[in-house]
């Protein structure tokens, strides 16, 4: 049975603050902490172009402690990227607007990582690794020939568009069912892999690039497409080989095992094969007494992984909506001023 730390000294507890506290360095980035603000999609980018209110949104995230700031999944130029046209885009007409959001952040010493998105089979109607039918229609097409190539060139054009525009690193949205994980759905590494590559040609050696990937989905949260680790390896790896700098580990809660016969999460196992910088995430801080309790969820749980080297960063999703300054009160001990998490946080912006 695990302990999670009921009899732990007062110090020990406070051993959070100190660690996450330390600054980090991807390739030569040097990040001022830990804490992560973790993409989470707002819709607030009319024809996808960023306002100064979203700017004001990020500003309040990283004033409120974030080191590292991912924004929310930002589309790449192609048709079929984005169910929505609140979603933001990363094009040569939403260029000067984002630079207008780095020069709201900037003077906060936060960085900022855009995370480059396509819906993929998710969006209706859609294009994929594979076809997808339903009702006897097909709703998503497969990629292939001319398709596929379209899909190859607007990732590579949004990562050289994001390196010129002032974002600090790339995190590919390779997670969740859409676009990019439906071609690792699909058996078709190969794909992900060339476009690693020529990303990571295009952008130079030291610009920080990155992949978000997950055993979920949108659609099943219980789907998982690696049954072993030797299955997660054989994709860490060829990405590793690709060009990737950093995983983030996308999982629904951050204290649960991902395979039988050990405790380590998808984290865990992501830095243990890869031995590179990795984010976990995954409902931290979501509920304030029980991360500041002694179970699962707690900040105790979450050092023991970080002691084990499990990972290197973490990622704060819905806490931060919630409250801006989520980082500022737990470093300095005012948990009792947190504002916690309730569905009414996700009506309010910035």
């Amino acid at each position: 049975m695990l302990c999670y730390g009921v009899s732990e000294p007062n110090d020990k507890k406070d051993h959070m603050i100190t660690a996450l506290s330390q600054p980090y360095k991807i390739k030569d980035l040097d990040l001022r902490n830990r804490f992560v603000m973790a993409p989470m999609t707002r819709k607030q980018s009319p024809g996808g172009v960023p306002t100064s209110i979203v700017a004001e949104y990020y500003h309040r995230r990283a004033a409120g402690g974030v080191g590292l700031l991912i924004t929310e999944g930002t589309v790449v130029e192609h048709r079929l990227a984005a169910n929505s046209d609140q979603i933001p885009r990363i094009a040569e007409d939403t260029a000067a607007a984002w630079q207008a959001v780095l020069a709201k952040i900037e003077p906060t010493g936060s960085k900022t990582f855009v995370q480059l998105w396509h819906q993929g089979p998710i969006n209706r109607p859609g294009i994929a690794a594979r076809s997808v039918v339903e009702e006897g229609r097909e709703v998503v097409v497969q990629a292939e020939g001319k398709a596929l190539q379209e899909l190859f060139n607007a990732f590579v054009a949004g990562a050289v568009s994001a390196q010129k525009i002032g974002f600090d690193g790339i995190e590919l949205h390779g997670a969740h069912g859409y676009l990019i994980d439906s071609f690792l759905r699909a058996g078709q590494l190969a794909f992900v892999c060339d476009l690693v590559r020529e990303i990571r040609r295009q952008v130079g050696p030291v610009y920080p690039l990155g992949i978000r990937f997950s055993q979920w989905t949108v659609r099943d949260f219980e789907a998982k497409q690696f049954a072993t680790p030797q299955e997660l390896e054989k994709t860490l790896l060829a990405l590793k080989d690709a060009g990737i700098d950093f995983l983030h580990a996308s999982t629904r809660r951050f204290w649960l095992p991902e395979f039988d016969g050990s405790d380590l999460n998808l984290a865990g196992w992501s830095k243990k094969i890869a031995d590179l910088p990795t984010i976990t995430v995954g409902n931290v801080g979501l509920v304030t007494g029980e991360f500041f309790g002694d179970g699962p969820q707690s900040k105790q749980e979450l050092m023991r992984r970080f002691d084990r080297g499990e990972f290197d960063l973490v990622a704060i999703g819905r806490p931060l909506l919630s409250d801006a300054d989520w980082c500022n009160k737990v470093v300095d001990g005012l948990q009792d001023e947190i504002i916690d998490f309730n569905d009414e946080a996700l009506k309010v912006y910035p």
